[in-house]
C-alpha cells in the first residue's frame, strides 16, 4: 500500500509541475491612439496588420504565450497630441504617435518635411528613415527621454495643393491664401502665398466659404474627406511623401516582455511599416483616381521647371533645421547629408539638393 502511494504522490507531483511548467502565460497589453482607425491607412492596419501579425509569428515560434489585447481608438484613452506622454506613463502599453506633433521633443524625426520636393516614393521615404535610426544613436535617444521604444515608422503619400483656382505654373499662387499645417507651412516661404495655419478638418468649410484659395494635403484623404468637392483643381506639385508616425511601446513594460516577443514586437514592426507604406502610396493612387468624379474636378501636373521655380524661391529649410540642430548636438548636417544621399542612391531625383 505504501509503495502504491507512493508512486501516485509522484504521479500527482509530476502532473502539478508538468502542469506549471506548461501554463501559458497570459500578458496584458494595450494600444491607443487619438485619432479613429478610418483617419489613416497605416492605423487601421495596426488593429488590422500589426496586431494579427504578432499573433501570427507567436504561433510560428510556437511559444506558450497568450496575449490579452485592447484596442483604445478615437482618443477614448489618450488624445491625438498626448501619445506620446500617455505610453510614456503606463496609460497605454503601445501607442500610434504621430511624430509630427512633437517637432520640440522629436526633433529628427521631421527631416522629410524639411526636404520638399525630395520624392514620391512613400516607401523609400520610410526605408530610408529607418536607416537614420541605425546610422544615428541620437535618433532612437530622442525616445529614451520618455521612456518608450519606437517599433517602426510609417509615412503619407505625396502632399499636394487643392485649390479654388487652377494652377498650372508657380506664379498661380502669388497673392493666394494657402491652408496647411505644421512644418509644412514652410513650403510657402518665399513664394508670395500666404500661409494660413489650418487642419484637415477645416479645410473643406474654409475652401467653400472663401476663407482660403486652397490647401495642401495628401490625396489618400480624399475619398474620406471630399476634398473636391471645395477645391476641384489638384495640382502635383510634388512636395513628397513624408515620414509622420510612429509605433511605439513603454520601455519598462518591453523590458518585462520574454525576448522572443520583444523581437516578434520588433519584427512585427518592421513589417508594419513596409505593409503601411504601400498602402498608404496604393491610397494615394485610389485618390488621383477619384477627382475625375467630382463635379469640375481636374488634375494638374507642375512641370519640373515649375517645381524648381518653387523650391528656389524659397530659403534653404532643410539648412536652417541642420543648424539649428547641430547648435543642439544633435546630427543635422549629418542627417541631412546621409537622407538626401539615400535618396539619390535609390533613385530619386529631388528637384532641389537641400544638403548642398
Amino acid at each position: 500500500m505504501k509503495k502504491i502511494a507512493t508512486t501516485v504522490a509522484f504521479a500527482v507531483g509530476a502532473a502539478l509541475m508538468a502542469s506549471t511548467a506548461y501554463a501559458q502565460q497570459q500578458i496584458d497589453l494595450t494600444v491607443a491612439a487619438g485619432q479613429p482607425l478610418r483617419a489613416m491607412k497605416p492605423l487601421a492596419m495596426v488593429s488590422e496588420f500589426f496586431i494579427p501579425e504578432v499573433e501570427k509569428r507567436i504561433k510560428a515560434a510556437n511559444l506558450n504565450i497568450k496575449i490579452n489585447w485592447k484596442e483604445a481608438y478615437a482618443g477614448s484613452l489618450l488624445k491625438p497630441t498626448f501619445v506620446l506622454k500617455g505610453v510614456q506613463d503606463g496609460i497605454a502599453d503601445i501607442g500610434f504617435e504621430p511624430t509630427i506633433f512633437h517637432p520640440d521633443k522629436l526633433p529628427l524625426e521631421q527631416i522629410s518635411f524639411i526636404t520638399p520636393f525630395a520624392t514620391s516614393d512613400v516607401v523609400l521615404v520610410g526605408k530610408s528613415i529607418d536607416k537614420l535610426h541605425e546610422m544615428f544613436p541620437e535618433y532612437r535617444a530622442q525616445y529614451d527621454k520618455f521612456d518608450v521604444i519606437r517599433l517602426a515608422g510609417s509615412s503619407y503619400d505625396s502632399y499636394e495643393l487643392f485649390s479654388t483656382f487652377p494652377v498650372q505654373k508657380f506664379d498661380d499662387i502669388k497673392g493666394k491664401k494657402i491652408a496647411t499645417a505644421g512644418a509644412a507651412l514652410q513650403w510657402l516661404r518665399g513664394t508670395g502665398a500666404t500661409p494660413v495655419q489650418s487642419n484637415m478638418t477645416l479645410y473643406y468649410n474654409n475652401s467653400k466659404t472663401g476663407v482660403i484659395d486652397g490647401f495642401i494635403i495628401f490625396p489618400s484623404s480624399i475619398p474620406g474627406m471630399k476634398f473636391p468637392e471645395a477645391a476641384p483643381f489638384v495640382t502635383k506639385v510634388g512636395f513628397g511623401a513624408q515620414y509622420a508616425a510612429a509605433l511605439i511601446v513603454n520601455k519598462n513594460v518591453y523590458a518585462k516582455l520574454p525576448p522572443e516577443l520583444q523581437k516578434i514586437l520588433r519584427e512585427a514592426g518592421q513589417a508594419w511599416t513596409a505593409a503601411a507604406d504601400k498602402a498608404q502610396l496604393d491610397a494615394g493612387n485610389v485618390g488621383y483616381a477619384s477627382v475625375p468624379t467630382f463635379p469640375n474636378g481636374k488634375i494638374f501636373d507642375l512641370p519640373r521647371a515649375e517645381q524648381s521655380k518653387w523650391a528656389a524661391a524659397m530659403p534653404n529649410i532643410a539648412k536652417e533645421w541642420a543648424e539649428r540642430a547641430d547648435k543642439e548636438n544633435l546630427p543635422g548636417s549629418k542627417a541631412l547629408a546621409a537622407y538626401m544621399s539615400e535618396l539619390r542612391k535609390a533613385g530619386a531625383k529631388p528637384v532641389r539638393d537641400w544638403d548642398k
